[in-house]
């Protein structure tokens, strides 16, 4: 199982900022790089050609296929990294208006004469609206069966936490969840758990309140005590963050509920509220400034060599706490 963990539901409504990064291959392309898969990977499991997944991050209209084709692919990409699909044909829309358009348009300088293509144009319009909408449900299916892998695979694993400042440790509830994508009226992105999905979670707390019952030799009741911290009367943590160039972020405080999932816009930020620690994936890292109740957060010993960075963080006063 191959760094699952950006995927995963609730998106604080404080998330008021949508990337226009200004072309559908960049924000596929950075949304893919912050989830941590690469070119290889995405072409195993999409089954979309590595030359076109290229000329896609490329927005390279000239070397793309058909137009049929590549809407089905974008949908595909988009749908996989649970990014807004409309978002990203628009983008496709505005880099190649002539797409809108059948591919097969019958020549205009015949003049009066009778276009000797338009029967065959009749015959491949159908053939070619048939292999879209086959290649659409193709990448439809293989994802939802991606998903169901993942999530089969992460119920079994018994690890649910980060461990020391590892980049690689996986954390707390961070697969398994299947995500509803939609934009609001402002643009904002939104990701919603499934009502599956969270009968699911359900499901496993239950089996492990079991367990636990069942092993316990205490005499006295057990008493449960609430894992999240519901507090009203603790100070509230202010993260900052600034993307010199952009980036591609995802925040999570102490509770594990996600405060922000989204990209930031060239030269723009964002400020968050919650518990501390906070939890930080982000892409464009070595421009991407953090900043922790007025306390500026030195984050290099945690960039990778892809420009993305994962690490939790908190402060004790005037210093800065990696967990």
């Amino acid at each position: 199982m191959k760094r699952a963990g950006l995927r995963q539901s609730r998106v604080m409504s404080n998330s008021d900022d949508v990337v226009a990064n200004g072309d559908f291959g960049t924000a596929l392309m950075q949304a893919r790089e912050a989830q941590g898969f690469t070119v290889e990977e995405i072409n195993m499991r999409l089954k979309i050609p590595k030359h076109d997944i290229i000329a896609i991050e490329a927005s390279d209209i000239a070397a793309l296929p058909a137009s049929t084709y590549t809407r089905g692919y974008l949908r595909s990409y988009a749908k996989f990294l649970e990014i807004s699909e409309e978002s990203v044909l628009s983008l496709y829309n505005q880099a190649a208006p002539d797409a809108q358009v059948s591919d097969l348009k019958p020549r205009s300088d015949l003049g009066d004469k009778q276009n000797s293509y338009a029967p065959l144009i009749k015959m491949a319009t159908p053939l070619l609206v048939v292999v879209g909408a086959v290649t659409v449900l193709y990448g439809i299916v293989q994802y939802y069966q991606d998903k169901a892998d993942v999530m089969e695979d992460e119920l079994g694993s018994r690890e649910s936490s980060f461990t020391g400042n590892s980049l690689d440790s996986p954390g707390s509830n961070r697969t398994g969840i299947k995500q509803n994508a939609r934009l609001t009226a402002d643009g904002e992105l939104i990701l919603e758990a499934s009502n599956q999905a969270e009968l699911d979670v359900e499901e496993v707390a239950s089996e492990a309140e079991s367990v636990i019952a069942e092993d316990s030799v205490a005499e006295e009741p057990i008493h449960k005590e609430p894992a999240r911290v519901t507090d009203v009367n603790l100070k509230q943590d202010v993260l900052l963050i600034n993307a010199e160039n952009g980036s591609w972020i995802e925040v999570r405080d102490a509770n594990d509920d996600r405060l922000f999932y989204n990209m930031i816009a060239k030269g723009g930020s964002k400020t968050l509220t919650g518990q501390a620690p906070f939890s930080i994936s982000m892409g464009n890292a070595r421009t991407t400034k953090i900043v922790i109740n007025d306390i500026a957060v030195d984050t290099s010993n945690f960039i990778r060599s892809n420009n993305t960075a994962k690490f939790k963080v908190s402060n004790d006063k005037q210093d800065i706490v990696f967990h």
